[in-house]
């Protein structure tokens, strides 16, 4: 038996990725611990996964070891000012000291702890520096033996090496490799078939080469349903331990064609497109009228309400087809299934023209079908951090949705039966 094989019951788990330690500053939202992990416990929450930063804990690749770093908003969705998730702000993060001190709180708060990492960039451009498998293993292999050294790996529930796989991170190296096998091209787009085998070769061995060392930790990777469907579907999965496949509304077949979301919302703060001019109608003024980014938010959200509530009994099912075909995947290696990131749209933020209605509703819905099929962790979307105040400040219906989490049976006690 692994780690997560000992959970009791099913985990209500969330996403809190960097934000833990780079919005750690006042009005951040993590700025108390205690206070977030008493926030996050009263809503019936019992883990988190959390960005370890293992090539910041680790040794450079010529053997330095450093404390504090430079960390600047430079990759999205952290644009300067514009931070959804981590940091908007250029500021000082000490990563070791901080893990050290969040995961002693997790344990006396009762939280378990997914590690994970999206390979963060900070001003020295560690994670660009970190090249090929054997580098990747050993800052993981070394940031495990740190927290083991601290006598803190009671509070770790399992390992996802690489944060959505192959895509959702920036391990620089890994995508530059990727690129030089572009030829021949797939003519459906994406990656061609020796770019995606030696994607499955690398993460493969990277588990392997982990679990050897690490025998009683569960260790994985986590996939979006769309990289997942492509590329990882039909293979054996039998070196994984769990499946975390992400689900979201916006992606479901169809559900983009029907509103504007993916141009608007979606691509809230980023650089190029934070306004657009128009000519005003005065024809005495000179300049141009800037027209913000989130101008026409409202008739997005408006579009996306009537997919929604118009089509509802469509998308529920397509919900419910995504997670058959997990659990249908880890069925044959035994495998855990669960979610930490999950069920409404993918970016999304507390703004004048946007509520969280969808999220909820989305979150309500998705859970009970993932307990009916016996997730052993869930989660209620991408954005329970204290810092989106609009979906966070509900308590009571934060509780009926752990409440639902925990109702369900994991598939592999229910196998066991």
């Amino acid at each position: 038996m692994t780690s997560l094989d000992l959970i009791t019951q099913p985990l209500s788990i969330t996403m809190w990725d960097s934000s833990w330690l780079r919005r750690r500053y006042r009005g951040g939202g993590f700025e108390d611990w205690d206070r977030a992990l008493s926030e996050l416990v009263e809503r019936g929450y019992d883990a988190v996964r959390i960005d370890v930063f293992p090539h910041l804990i680790a040794r450079g690749p010529g053997g330095d070891l450093v404390e504090r770093f430079k960390d600047v908003p430079n990759q999205f969705p952290q644009f300067y000012g514009f931070g959804m998730w981590g940091n908007p702000w250029t500021m000082y993060i000490e990563p070791r000291k901080a893990l050290v001190e969040f995961l002693t709180k997790c344990r006396e708060h009762g939280v378990k702890v997914a590690l994970s990492t999206w390979f963060k960039p900070t001003d020295d451009r560690r994670n660009e520096q970190i090249e090929g498998l054997d580098e990747f293993v050993r800052v993981w292999q070394e940031t495990l033996e740190f927290i083991d050294a601290n006598g803190l790996m009671d509070t770790v529930v399992y390992l996802d090496v690489l944060n959505e796989y192959p895509n959702g991170h920036v391990f620089s190296w890994l995508h530059r490799t990727v690129k030089t096998m572009a030829w021949p091209p797939n003519p459906k787009g994406g990656y061609n078939d020796r770019q995606r085998d030696f994607l499955w070769g690398f993460i493969s061995q990277a588990i392997e080469r982990l679990r050897a060392s690490w025998p009683q930790l569960t260790i994985s990777t986590s996939f979006t349903f769309d990289s997942f469907e492509r590329y990882f579907e039909g293979l054996d999965l039998g070196v994984l331990e769990f499946l975390d496949v992400h689900i979201w509304l916006n992606y479901l077949p169809g559900f983009d064609d029907v509103s504007d979301y993916s141009r608007t919302i979606e691509r809230h703060g980023r650089p190029g497109e934070l306004f657009r001019t128009e000519q005003g109608g005065n024809a005495y003024a000179e300049d141009a009228r800037l027209i913000p980014q989130d101008y026409h938010y409202d008739e997005t959200y408006a579009a996306v309400l009537e997919a929604w509530e118009s089509r509802k009994g469509e998308w529920v099912a397509k919900f419910e087809d995504q997670v058959d075909r997990v659990v249908a995947a880890a069925r044959p290696h035994n495998l855990h299934v669960g979610q930490t990131e999950a069920w409404g749209l993918v970016n999304w933020l507390d703004h004048p023209l946007l509520d969280w209605r969808i999220h909820r509703e989305t979150a309500e819905i998705g859970t009970a079908i993932a307990a009916r099929r016996g997730y052993s962790f869930d989660c209620s979307a991408n954005f329970c951090h204290p810092h989106f105040l609009g979906f966070w400040d509900d308590v009571p219906w934060h509780r009926s949705i752990t409440d639902t989490i925990r109702s369900g049976i994991p598939r592999l006690d229910r196998d066991r039966a």
